[in-house]
């Protein structure tokens, strides 16, 4: 999937938003969870269609059209099959599996700690999208994943990276 200003049914994350419109990500967050701007939430994280931004944009600006005339009839979205609908979810979950494990890469070589607990990066993603995310990292050997007894006495999944 790309994310890109050419593609107009790409995914865009909610800093690329705010970005593209100007506003601020706690902005582009509460319009989300109010329903003013087309979105959908997987898991914790919101994702925005960038053709859908741009219809909510034209529907949002005052004044008269200079370069296309209105439509008679609204737009109305194709019916999608059930394969299409399917592939949908596989490439968004898969989108956030790699934000997932970009997140965790990211960690493990800024923060100046050399052990990670697992809830942690589950607090940010779901505990399945963590999950998926650190077995693809450990099939690629860049962490390994151990139980260590926590504070309080109860064995906590940690990552750490492989050296």
């Amino acid at each position: 999937m790309t994310i890109d200003g050419q593609n107009p049914i790409a995914l865009m994350s909610l800093a690329q938003v705010a970005k593209y419109l100007g506003v601020a990500e706690q902005t582009i967050h509460l319009w989300a969870q109010q329903g003013e701007l087309p979105a959908f939430k997987a898991g914790s994280v919101w994702w925005f269609r960038r053709s859908e931004l741009d219809r909510w944009l034209e529907r949002s600006r005052s004044g008269a059209s200079v370069d296309e005339p209105e439509p008679l009839t609204p737009y109305i979205m194709p019916p999608r099959s059930k394969w299409r609908l399917r592939k949908d979810e596989e490439q968004a979950e898969q989108t956030l599996v790699d934000e997932c494990k970009a997140f965790i890469e990211t960690t493990l070589k800024t923060v100046g700690r050399e052990v990670f607990l697992v809830k942690q990066f589950e607090d940010r993603f779901s505990a399945d999208v963590v999950s998926t995310a650190i077995d693809q990292l450990k099939k690629k050997k860049k962490i390994t994943e151990d139980e260590h007894e926590g504070l309080s006495g109860e064995m906590v999944r940690v990552i750490r990276e492989r050296s």
